[in-house]
């Protein structure tokens, strides 16, 4: 399950170069690159020293805080890219200690003084950075595209994602108290107490035409469950419950957003 914490690099001792690691999920060559979020060729007085190979990239800023080993070895800030599919707060199965707006719309879960994840459109923007820091990172991040950083848009979540917001919101219509409604759709009341934050700080119409969830907290879970022992390796987990693969991707697209993991959305399209 999808956790949030700071993700030590492997960077080389010549810290002054750019490493590219090969690897299957580096995008092919000649395709355009996807426009990322970064914090610039220098942030805080230092370069820009490592930027992962995957479509999905990392920027990683400053020289190792001790010597690497086999474990790689800490920067002072990283920037992390993901889709809010693949990221949200929703689908980490750990509470922020609290979320905000962040330059308009962007909305961010803290899960540390020193990380936190900002949702905005399509993108989630992971920050890691020394607490001192952190405010300069969230007001400095922006797309390579842009020349300086722009006002940010709300995050967009796919339906499964929005429809447990939902879940949330009418209950409190009809049971009021985080308690009362904590009982009544089975979910722990610090997840149900953050998802009605997260509900009241996303557009005021975000979830009006989306239908409360038809399936219980528990088959939600479930089917997560169902996704992360099979995502990987759909034919095998078709095999193994005698279904076909159609049909295992069809409960697994049922909490698409809610697992870490984002198989394509109706269309063949990804979110």
């Amino acid at each position: 399950m999808p956790r949030p914490g700071r993700i030590a690099l492997v960077v080389p001792l010549c810290a002054g170069l750019l490493v590219v690691l090969g690897g299957g999920q580096a995008a092919a060559a000649g395709e355009a690159e996807m426009d990322q979020y970064w914090l610039g060729p220098y942030f805080a007085g230092m370069r820009l020293t490592y930027t992962s190979p995957f479509e999905d990239k990392t920027f990683a800023y400053g020289d190792c805080e001790f010597p690497p080993g086999e474990g790689g070895c800490s920067v002072p800030a990283q920037v992390q890219n993901s889709s809010s599919c693949e990221r949200n707060p929703v689908a980490i199965d750990r509470l922020p200690y609290r979320v905000f707006l962040v330059r308009g719309g962007g909305l961010a879960a803290e899960y540390e003084r020193t990380g936190i994840d900002v949702g905005t459109g399509g993108h989630t923007v992971t920050l890691y950075t020394e607490f001192e820091l952190m405010g300069a990172a969230l007001r400095d991040f922006k797309l390579q595209s842009d020349p300086a950083p722009q006002p940010l848009a709300p995050p967009v979540y796919p339906m499964p994602v929005l429809r447990e917001l939902k879940r949330v919101t009418v209950a409190k219509e009809r049971f009021g108290g985080i308690g009362a409604i904590a009982r009544a759709i089975d979910l722990p009341p610090g997840e149900v107490q953050v998802r009605l934050e997260i509900a009241e700080l996303l557009p005021p119409d975000t979830l009006a035409k989306v239908p409360p969830p038809t399936m219980s907290t528990a088959t939600v879970e479930r089917l997560r469950q169902l996704a992360f022992r099979t995502q990987f390796n759909l034919a095998k987990g078709a095999r193994k419950r005698g279904i076909s693969e159609a049909a295992l991707r069809k409960k697994i697209n049922r909490v698409r957003g809610l697992t870490g993991y984002c198989p394509p959305a109706a269309g063949g399209q990804p979110a």
